[in-house]
């Protein structure tokens, strides 16, 4: 049993003793009732940058949601897919394409909370998590250092599971739209006694599609369930449990960026040279144990327990150099790669209001333990085929390869936090925010059975911000926070590199009326960082580090959104940074300066009454790939600025009976996704889905 495992029974056992108190709205079930988020200054909930239980309006630190109507009308099926419809955020697809790389302020988004709960697996792991087992992602930018282990400038996201809910309903959706994409969607939930105090809510989806890419295929289930009961009028608990299946076929990395001759390559998007035997699957399992009691009117006890586990097992294919402009024969690089992520996370909190000075101000204490382990197992090809980019149908018949022995790599950590933030009230219109998180960390990494010895790193992560209400509708806000993470690589004399440290800095202002049909969102922030991690391509093997300082991002976001009337309302981002950093890494360059995002919807009456028509558009701007050269330097293409729209339809048959039809990529827009290291990725080109909804 882990150390994790028995804090987590410990605080099991001590809530689960009876205590009376007078009845009291706790967080929990704050979050209860979020069913239809509407993108609100006065949004509550009992995550946010500082672990208090805030409204996103009291909140000195950017914070943006995508809801469960946003995801359903626009048909976005992942986390993925709903980042990048997220103010400032900017994606870019994996190797595979299926899932995405998260950036922030200039730099990747590494972590994903389950509400509030680290998850394990790469942050494009992540990504996959399927949308439909979530009420909102929410979108944490700047350091989060106050919720977890590690704060990281990028920003955090934080994914708000469905909750159980009391009277019975729930819907069914079913899809087909282009290359074949059939999807089966199903949500109910509601009372399981008389009385209402025990609910359960199960959402189950299965999905398969082809691809524009030829022969690519993927395919998913999922299975979500939540129950929770009201064990005494001040004792509540519930139980969360996910499993997620994902698997794809024969994908494809794209097209070869050029001839080795710099001459363009000029193969259709659906060019797909990888062999039949290339796949990638994972499986996502998340389980998580919440406990609230109610002590009295201003204080309450919450115990969580979380448990995530994700294993990823394929056959990774890629160019390992141009094509020659003649043959078209270039040299490949396959792996065999199984991954198997651990985590373990327990947590208490004690939250509560208390009387100071005449005002009432909030504080939260917790303390928590957390584990994690990642153990990679690899096999490389005892030859590598050569692959012909001119004749792409070639390499399905391509024989599988015979792999070596496996060479295995691992690491662990195990950590201690300690945590105290407080809001203060000072004034009517002035809330001052202090926090200070503790953190002890031992880490260790190292090949087979060889590990490096355990490292510790301690440090306290502060947080300090101010709220000013200059009118009803009218705050301005300022915070700081540390920044400091474990990159968790080793240098070339194979030790681990030490934390990158820093600071992030933020000013906003906040326009909100009183009726929330408007809001306006300012941010401008700056972000240094020291010890950061870029590749060492000095060094003689692969996967070799070094740490850079003066790294520096700064810039503003403006986010806007409202009702233009009672029937159309809009939103739209904007975000500008600037990124620099004195070495010669990609820091810079892979990351747009700027981004911008509107949607817009509008419901009609009278005689069309029941439709609704609606559409976005994601502008991102320049930013660079990278293309590494024979000698493994590398050279930075410069990707044009690119536009998707995309457009729905959605009619009310009936009360309960719905049709809607999505177009993305609506005008069949030709742009670079992603391009690195020898591959051009395309964007998706346009493509269709029809829907129809039954709710109950």
């Amino acid at each position: 049993m882990t150390r994790v495992s028995k804090i987590a029974i410990s605080i099991a056992a001590l809530l689960s003793t009876s205590v009376y108190a007078s009845d009291n709205v706790n967080v929990s079930s704050e979050v209860n009732d979020i069913e239809t988020i509407e993108v609100l200054g006065k949004h509550y909930r009992n995550i946010g940058a500082t672990g208090l239980p805030l409204a996103i309006g009291d909140t000195p630190q950017s914070i943006s949601l995508i809801d469960a109507e946003y995801i359903a009308l626009y048909d976005l099926n992942s986390v993925g897919e709903a980042l990048e419809h997220s103010a400032a955020i900017h994606t870019d697809p994996s190797p595979s394409g299926r899932d995405r790389f998260t950036y922030a302020r200039g730099f990747a988004m590494n972590r994903y909370l389950v509400d509030g709960m680290v998850s394990a697996g790469r942050s494009f792991q992540s990504s996959l998590l399927d949308a439909s087992m979530f009420e909102t992602v929410e979108v944490i930018r700047g350091s989060t250092g106050m919720l977890q282990e590690v704060g990281q400038p990028s920003g955090t996201v934080n994914l708000i599971q469905k909750r159980a809910q009391e009277s019975f309903s729930g819907y069914v959706n079913a899809e087909l739209g282009s290359w074949g994409k059939r999807r089966v969607e199903g949500d109910v939930t509601g009372s399981l006694t008389n009385d209402g105090s025990v609910k359960a809510r199960a959402v189950a989806v299965y999905e398969n599609a082809d691809s524009f890419q030829e022969r690519v295929n993927s395919a998913r289930k999922v299975i979500y369930g939540t129950i929770s009961a009201e064990l005494t009028d001040d004792l509540s608990a519930s139980l969360f449990w996910s499993q997620q299946e994902d698997e794809l076929d024969e994908y494809s990395g794209g097209l070869p960026f050029s001839y080795s001759d710099s001459s363009a390559f000029h193969g259709d998007i659906s060019h797909n040279d990888n062999p039949s035997w290339a796949y990638e699957d994972a499986n996502q399992d998340n389980v998580m144990i919440e406990l609230q009691y109610t002590l009295n009117d201003d204080w309450s006890i919450q115990g969580r327990y979380h448990r995530s586990d994700v294993e990823s097992d394929g056959i990774y294919f890629s160019a390992d150099s141009l094509p020659d402009v003649e043959s078209g024969l270039y040299y490949s690089y396959i792996t065999h790669t199984d991954r198997d992520n651990e985590s373990e996370r327990a947590e208490l909190n004690l939250t509560g209001n208390f009387i100071l000075l005449n005002r009432e101000h909030n504080v939260t204490f917790s303390v928590a333990d957390a584990s994690f382990s990642n153990i990679e197992t690899r096999m490389s090809p005892q030859s590598y085929p050569d692959i012909n980019a001119n004749n792409p149908s070639s390499s399905a018949s391509i024989p599988k390869p015979v792999f070596s022995d496996p060479s295995i790599t691992n690491s662990e950590q195990e950590s201690k936090n300690y945590r105290i933030a407080a809001n203060l009230s000072l004034a009517e219109p002035l809330n001052i925010l202090l926090g200070a998180n503790y953190k002890d960390i031992d880490s260790r990494a190292g090949a087979g059975d060889i590990l490096s010895d355990w490292v510790n790193d301690s440090d306290t992560s502060l947080y300090i911000g101010a709220t000013y209400d200059v009118t009803e509708a009218v705050s301005v806000y300022s915070s700081y926070t540390d920044i400091f993470e474990l990159p968790m690589v080793f240098d070339k004399n194979g030790d681990l590199l030490d934390p990158t440290v820093g600071k992030n800095r933020e000013v906003g202002a906040r326009y909100s009326t009183l009726d929330g049909n408007l809001n306006i969102d300012v941010a401008l922030f700056k972000i240094n960082q020291e010890n950061f991690p870029i590749t060492d391509t000095s060094a003689a093997a692969a996967r070799i580090y070094k740490s850079v300082d003066g790294v520096e991002s700064k810039g503003y976001e403006i986010e806007i959104s409202g009702y233009i009337n009672d029937q159309w309302r809009a939103s739209i981002a904007y975000s500008n940074l600037s990124l620099s950093d004195n070495n010669e890494g990609r820091i810079s360059k892979i990351v747009p300066d700027k981004v911008a995002k509107l949607n817009t919807d509008y419901e009609f009456d009278g005689s069309l009454a029941g439709l609704t028509v609606g559409g976005f558009i994601n502008w991102t701007g320049e930013r660079h790939g990278f293309i590494a050269n024979p000698d493994w330097s590398f050279r930075y293409p410069e990707l044009s600025a690119y536009t998707v729209i995309g457009l729905v339809a959605n009619y009310e048959v009936t009360d309960n009976l719905s049709i809607k039809a999505n177009i993305n990529n609506a005008f069949d827009k030709e742009y670079e996704g992603k391009v690195s290291w020898f591959s051009s990725r395309p964007g998706t080109p346009r493509n269709y889905s029809a829907q129809i909804n039954y709710r109950f």
